[in-house]
């Protein structure tokens, strides 16, 4: 039996949950790939506050190996993580920026687009 969350925040708005903490990873990791579903089907231009991601989120996201995604930010100058402890996290606005093609290369193309994450995914297989 599993319950409708949305419906529950809806009509008890004051009701206060206890959630594991490894649930509330998993659940995060699914909003992620929820958002990053409706910018790539550019259905809705969702605005999420300053959301950290992981390098794996951020991979996941745009569809980009680990490679383009250090490359990106050293070589580049397209997307730079910021150190969150010893870890690194990257910007929900610097991806949507990429996400939305304001990011270009030295030609003035966009750096990133769905139709070129698709094919490299399929090619990774």
């Amino acid at each position: 039996m599993g319950i409708d969350v949305y419906t529950l925040a809806a009509e008890f708005p004051d009701v206060v949950i206890q959630v594991k903490l490894t649930d509330l990873i998993e659940a995060a990791h699914v909003f992620a790939k929820d958002f990053a579903s409706l910018n790539e089907l550019n259905t809705n231009k969702t605005i999420m506050p300053d959301t950290l991601f992981t390098k794996k989120e951020v991979m996941d996201i745009l569809g980009i190996s680990e490679t383009t995604l250090w490359r990106w930010d050293a070589k580049y100058n397209y997307l730079h993580p910021v150190m969150v402890g010893a870890e690194r996290r990257w910007r929900w606005k610097d991806i949507s920026a990429i996400i939305d093609g304001t990011i270009t290369d030295n030609t003035g193309n966009p750096v990133w687009s769905a139709e070129k994450s698709r094919n490299a995914l399929r090619e990774r297989g």
